[in-house]
């Protein structure tokens, strides 16, 4: 099978798999709808029902009458509900006053129930806990038994230690008000959001295999896989709070006061890391949002601390978390609106979609302080979309990476091979230089100086060693070096070239040094002039080196006014292995270029150009 028919065959398969995900989250958007629309407030239809009739008051006010539907503030101080309790039947059928025969279940949002019945002692429904104060400060069904059976109406006094976030406490409480028959009242008000739970262990299984994927693509140096962590967080997080806000969560997870703080804090990872996410995404005002988000980081270390050192409850900083919050979703709103503006292409979308969810939190922020509606009902549909919007790009990245780990590692395939072409040619080129006749020439030239001039002999003896030194350390030596370390090498080698020739003429402009080019690079370029050029000529001769620099270039020229050469026999560099060698070291190891332009009768110019960016 070719490679056009694979690629094909896996965008289809992308495809349908893409295609599934959004039928599967539509299905779970149409579940979650039907799961609200069927959560307390219809559970009338499941159990047999209890009604107050009767009136309130808030703290000293005046009493009102209670009317169904009629909102009750619950954080404008205690509020007193005086009256009598009347049974329903599941089919809504009216039965009588209550009887006093079973419990009634009372759904308690953060908040607490004193009754007063005639001269009994007052009953106090309430949660101690040394960490969270004495307080009721979590969700959960509590029940208590009339102790009488007269007629006579029963006071019940409603504490909120909070002023912010249950707004609706009382009307929840008042609207779901049953008669605990065991097992099959726990029964209906886990069915009840079953749904919401269901979708939202979903959601942590999904962040599992995500944030499995993310850990699999760091330890492979996978370019994407910071995104994949932030996408699997935010999942987990997601799915953490829809499960924990779920209908009859005090039946599931009975540490009720746990599951205020796992609630609670669920929402706040959820939407810290979400801000990394859409950091992650700014280019222009990214130091903004990345300062950003780090004051809110350390706002929620601060707000998590403060409940254990302080008699402060949890709950009750949610309200400067939220403030806190938005201040940084006014913040990223205007980086995401500036980067729309300055984006251009499908990226725009990308903006667009980010700024959903900050505008859903705020809406739940103000809806639920004016008690129009419970907690983040916003944010879980927004969950959903971005769910959606998650997996998509996680089923577009993860392939994307994988090729991006297929080029990478023929990079480095085509790296090791380059090296070991480098390496191959850093030999050929020092063994270019060490000809046996050279050696031979050189030993000859210090065994007549032994005999005539001994210090001259112990001199070029030193610049012979210094020679080979040069020529052999580049076997170890990988990289570029410095100019004037290239030129140390030179001159080493023009030393022991002068004993032989003393009538050529070697002249230096170092109009620049401080660079780096391949060792052995100016050298073998300087024996080719003596070699071709000068030692052609009846007498003498010149070689200039020199060196300069333009605004985008280092340059090297090597001169000589020798015999000059045709410069077409260059083409076939298989019979120049030294040409070729430097050309090549040139170009892989400093992008470097060598012209050679030679005129017969007048010399040869050897010009090496090196581009300023790579230093």
């Amino acid at each position: 099978m070719n490679h056009k028919k694979i690629k094909s065959r896996f965008l289809n398969m992308t495809t349908l798999t893409i295609a599934g995900v959004l039928l599967l989250l539509l299905s779970a958007v149409i579940l979650l709808w039907y799961g609200n629309a069927n959560s307390m407030q219809a559970m009338p239809a499941l159990v047999a029902q209890v009604y107050f009739d009767g009136e309130y008051r808030i703290a000293d006010g005046q009493w009102q009458k209670i009317v169904k539907g009629n909102h009750i503030p619950s954080t404008e101080g205690d509020v007193t509900l005086r009256g009598n309790f009347h049974m329903l039947a599941p089919d809504g059928e009216y039965v009588g006053i209550y009887s006093g025969d079973v419990p009634i279940a009372f759904y308690t949002n953060h908040i607490n129930l004193t009754f007063y019945e005639g001269e009994n002692e007052p009953f106090v429904t309430d949660v101690e806990n040394s960490l969270y104060g004495d307080s009721a400060c979590c969700v959960e069904w509590t029940a208590y038994t009339l102790t009488t059976e007269s007629e006579e109406p029963i006071e019940i006094l409603v504490h909120n230690p909070h002023s912010f976030g249950n707004e609706t406490a009382i009307d929840e409480m008042l609207s779901t008000t049953a008669l605990w028959t065991d097992i099959g009242f726990e029964k209906s008000v886990l069915e009840s959001g079953n749904t919401q739970r269901d979708i939202g262990l979903v959601f942590v299984i999904v962040s599992l295999i995500v944030l499995g994927t993310a850990l699999f693509s760091t330890l492979i140096h996978i370019k994407n896989s910071k995104i994949l962590w932030l996408f699997g967080i935010v999942i987990l997080f997601a799915g953490t709070y829809l499960s924990y806000s779920a209908d009859g969560v005090s039946f599931w997870s009975e540490s009720v006061v746990s599951n205020t703080t796992i609630l609670g804090c669920s929402m706040m990872f959820y939407m810290l890391f979400l801000s990394i996410a859409l950091v992650h995404f700014l280019k222009g005002t990214r130091t903004i949002g990345t300062i950003t988000v780090i004051l809110l980081g350390f706002v929620n270390a601060v707000l998590f601390v403060l409940p254990i050192l302080t008699d402060m409850l949890f709950y009750d900083l949610w309200l400067y978390w939220a403030a806190a919050q938005m201040l940084v979703n006014i913040i990223l709103l205007g980086c995401l609106i500036r980067e729309f503006f300055v984006t251009k292409g499908k990226e725009r979308w990308l903006y667009i979609g980010s700024i959903l969810p900050l505008i859903s939190f705020g809406m739940d922020v103000i809806m639920t302080d004016l008690g129009l509606w419970k907690g983040g009902l916003a944010s879980k549909y927004i969950f959903i979309v971005f769910f959606i919007a998650i997996m998509v790009a996680v089923l577009k990245v993860i392939p994307n990476s994988i090729n991006a780990l297929a080029k990478a590692k023929e990079l480095e395939t085509e790296k090791m091979v380059l090296n070991a072409e480098l390496a191959e040619s850093r030999i050929s080129t020092m063994m270019s230089q060490i000809r046996p006749h050279f050696i031979y020439n050189t030993l000859g030239s210090i065994e007549q100086l032994c005999e005539l001039d001994p210090p001259k002999a112990g001199e070029l003896v030193h610049n012979f060693a210094k020679y080979l030194r040069g020529n052999f350390g580049e076997l170890d030596n990988p990289k570029p070096i410095l100019m004037s370390q290239e030129m140390e090498h030179v001159r080493h080698y023009i030393s022991i070239e002068n004993v032989r020739f003393p009538d050529m003429t070697f002249s230096f402009e170092m109009n620049s040094d401080d660079f780096h080019i391949p060792a052995l690079t100016i050298q073998p370029i300087v024996e080719n002039a003596i070699k071709h050029g000068l030692m052609k000529l009846q007498k003498g001769g010149t070689i200039r080196v020199i060196s300069y620099e333009t605004d985008t270039h280092y340059c090297v020229s090597v001169e000589d006014d020798g015999v000059g050469f045709d410069t077409g026999v260059l083409i076939d560099e298989r019979k120049h292995v030294g040409i070729r060698n430097i050309r090549g070291r040139l170009k892989a190891m400093v992008n470097g270029t060598l012209e050679i332009e030679s005129t017969q009768g007048v010399g040869t110019k050897v010009l090496i150009t090196i581009p300023k960016e790579v230093e």
